[in-house]
């Protein structure tokens, strides 16, 4: 990233800066001052670490010690979960966070690919591999959803990269589709007092129970929010910190933060859309679905809870939207111009 901020990043930083801001406030109003280490606060600076990281490493992406760092990445992630008995997994303590982090390895695998050179291709398809072996070990339904599709994609553009900007249009578009089918059917789903059994078979109760929760402190507190950790404090199921939030984000952010917060919460999402969509068009493709993914499964879970999950979906946008930048580092040297 050059020492001097552009246009792009002066905006997402005011997004971010945005967001902790009215969180303060919010807490403000409600007689609480916002703890540095609240998910309002770490993940918002985990996003904007992960997108800088991302954007540092993207011109280096051609070098076999990235697709290498990304195998062993994965393959830690693999045996930590394999080695640690009961539902409380490593290395993140929590099933579906590992899950949703080995998605956002699975896209990074895929960008390393692409700018992997012809014969060094294997340790970002095994990477890539690897990571949707994790999303199996942990059992999230959820993560399988997101990155088989997810693979197929990486596998595709490895083999015959998108080269025309219409791969970057319709990505963003499936992209905002998926982002609103997603919210609306959790909204949706919040206010059943009932499941189907299809649903149920996925989503257990208490569930359910938290965001019905959720739902009924949003509505008391529409525009503004009841203000950070309410929802903790309100919850039948607040007390037990494995149920302490709403296990949705949208719904998380709705009830504590109100409409305001929803909506910056959309124009994070929206800015990271279009960040990752900057870059070349295979990459763009890729980044802009790896980053739906961590998006859409954050809908149903608290995966904005983990810094992790939220530094590596960073890491995605930021490669993904500097790919284009670093586009003169990824031409073989035989076809350099002379």
């Amino acid at each position: 990233m050059p020492g001097r901020l552009g246009g792009s990043e002066r905006f997402g930083l005011a997004v971010l800066v945005t967001w902790v801001g009215w969180a303060g406030t919010r807490s403000a109003l409600a007689g609480q001052a916002l703890s540095p280490l609240s998910p309002y606060v770490v993940a918002p600076v985990s996003l904007a670490a992960g997108v800088a990281l991302g954007t540092l490493l993207a011109p280096h992406a051609r070098r076999r010690v990235v697709a290498l760092s990304l195998l062993v990445a994965t393959l830690y992630l693999l045996v930590a979960v394999l080695a640690t008995g009961g539902p409380a997994k490593a290395p993140t303590g929590y099933a579906n966070a590992n899950a949703a982090l080995a998605v956002q390895l699975t896209g990074l695998s895929g960008l390393a690919l692409l700018s992997a050179p012809r014969g060094s291709r294997w340790p970002a398809v095994g990477a890539a591999i690897v990571s949707v072996g994790v999303a199996l070990a942990n059992a999230s339904v959820a993560a399988l959803v997101l990155g088989g599709p997810l693979l197929a994609l990486v596998l595709a553009m490895g083999w015959k990269p998108a080269q025309r900007h219409t791969g970057k249009v319709v990505a963003t578009g499936l992209s905002a589709a998926a982002i609103a089918v997603s919210a609306t059917a959790v909204a949706a789903l919040a206010t059943q007092p009932r499941w189907p059994a299809s649903v149920a078979r996925f989503l257990d109760e208490a569930r359910r129970t938290m965001w019905a929760d959720a739902v009924r402190l949003w509505r008391e507190n529409a525009a503004f929010g009841a203000g950070p950790g309410a929802f903790e404090r309100v919850s039948t199921l607040g007390p037990d910190p494995d149920t302490a939030s709403a296990h949705s984000a949208v719904l998380q952010v709705g009830a504590e933060t109100g409409w305001v917060g929803v909506a910056l919460l959309l124009a994070i999402v929206l800015t990271g859309v279009w960040w990752a969509a900057q870059g070349r068009p295979a990459a763009a493709v890729v980044g802009v679905a790896t980053w739906t993914a961590l998006v859409v499964h954050s809908m149903t879970d608290h995966l904005v809870d983990f810094p992790v999950v939220v530094l590596a979906g960073g890491i995605v946008i930021g490669w993904s939207g500097a790919s284009a930048r670093s586009e003169q580092l990824d031409v073989p040297e035989g076809e350099r111009p002379r």
